[in-house]
């Protein structure tokens, strides 16, 4: 049975915020100025298909201490593949964070939350956790910064994983201002409720208390 997290420990008030489908040449590098700017740890889920594009900010992001997972290659609907399909989304993934960092990926966050036990499986057989989200931004409906803010702010819990995005999947074009905006308001508002922002793998690995999976 294979388990599937989608919240961390929750024995303290601890959050980790974790960023979907980039690198962006603008979004992503902007987005590590102000993870900088307030010393926040964060975790960011690329697709390998960016990652050839634009290396350097993977590399950056490495050295700056974050998190690099596997959101594989493509983005493509996972369920709707054979296993062999699916090894391949992983591996291509894992092969470029593991070429650009020096380091194999430890957490798996599939494509759209949708994933198969097929797709479970693989990523278990290549040593990374499948990691999901307690709390969705959905940014990627450009509500406005503050809608976006807010939206985290009232869903954030004990051990949330915190679910935003620094480019979209399928078109590099499309804006992302409204997450950079709305990242200050959300650390600050997160702060100022008494969370700590810590990295994944602290909020995971946090023996305080119980954490949150679900098995298939």
């Amino acid at each position: 049975m294979k388990a599937i997290l989608w919240r961390g420990h929750t024995g303290r008030r601890a959050v980790a915020l974790t960023f979907d489908d980039g690198p962006h040449p603008v979004y992503t590098e902007r987005i590590l100025q102000i993870l900088s700017r307030y010393q926040v740890p964060a975790a960011f889920f690329p697709l390998g298909r960016h990652i050839e594009r634009y290396p350097e900010l993977v590399r950056e992001a490495v050295r700056l201490g974050h998190l690099i997972g596997n959101h594989t290659y493509g983005h493509r609907h996972l369920v709707f593949l054979s296993r062999r399909a699916v090894r391949e989304e992983l591996r291509r993934c894992s092969s470029l964070i593991a070429e650009i960092t020096g380091q194999d990926p430890l957490f798996f966050r599939p494509p759209r939350g949708l994933l198969g036990p097929g797709a479970l499986r693989e990523a278990a057989r290549m040593g990374m956790r499948t990691v999901l989200w307690t709390c969705s931004s959905k940014d990627w409906t450009r509500p406005g910064a503050s809608v976006i803010a807010r939206r985290v702010l009232s869903g954030s819990r004990r051990g949330s994983i915190i679910l935003l995005h620094d480019a979209k999947y399928d078109d590099l074009e499309e804006d992302r201002h409204q997450t950079v905006q709305a990242l200050p308001m959300i650390i600050r508002g997160l702060r100022r409720r008494g969370y700590r922002l810590v990295s994944l793998y602290d909020l995971i690995g946090d023996r305080s208390g119980p954490g949150k999976e679900r098995f298939l």
